[in-house]
Order: C-alpha cells, then structure tokens, then sequence
C-alpha cells in the first residue's frame, strides 16, 4: 500500500511521512481491537478464578463446620459415658468417639485441602 508514498518517504529521507493517515488509523483500530480483546479475556479469567476461590471458600467453611458438629458428637458421647456408670455402655460410647474424631480428622483434612485450594487461586489471580 502507498509504493509512491514509500518511496518518496525514502527519497527524502523522511520529510514525507513513511504511512498515510488512512494506514496509521487501520493500525491503531486493529491494536484498539487486540487491547480490547485481552481486557475482556483477562477480566473473563478474573471472574473464572473469583467464582472458583469463593467454591473453595464455601467448602473450606462447611468442612470447618462439619468438623465442629463432629467434635461437639464426640463431646456429648463423653460425657454420656460419664454419666452412666455402665462398662458395657461405656465401651460403645468410646466406638462413638472414635467415630467422631476420625470424622473431625476428616473435616480437617478437608478444610486444608479448601484452603490449599484458595491460596492457589489467589495466586494465580494475582499474577
């Protein structure tokens, strides 16, 4: 586009301008239209990473609570036990324990996996 125009721009070692107006306006549309299309993507990306950090904010929060039910069950068979002074219901409170703190040991898990899970995001939002 232009031959003339280049080389002229050439001959005269730059007082005529190298692009014309009509081709310095198409390139700076087409860059406007690149900008434009990484600021769509990298807000789409931002808003992917927000909803997959509060998924994750939500499953560490009802692992948190799972473990707190499972630590108050585990409390209360305690202090059944306690209170009956039969042995053979003691050992079935004890089994009930057990349950309950393998249960807490499993919310726990669960809840550091969610956070794990949120600083990753966080991250990688962030960079």
């Amino acid at each position: 586009m232009g031959i003339i125009r280049k080389t002229a721009s050439v001959g005269t070692l730059g007082l005529v301008n190298f692009r014309s107006k009509r081709e310095l306006l198409a390139r700076a549309e087409t860059e406007r239209d690149q900008a434009l299309d990484a600021a769509m993507r990298a807000e789409r990306s931002r808003e992917r990473h927000s909803e997959r950090a509060k998924r994750a904010e939500r499953r560490a929060e009802k692992a948190q609570l799972e473990a707190l039910a499972s630590d108050k069950k585990a409390r209360r068979e305690r202090r059944r036990a306690r209170r009956s002074g039969i042995r053979s219901l003691t050992d079935v409170a004890d089994a009930g324990v057990t349950g309950g703190r393998r249960a807490r040991r499993k919310a726990e898990k669960a809840a550091h996996r969610a956070g794990a899970q949120i600083r990753d995001t966080v991250e990688s939002v962030t960079t």
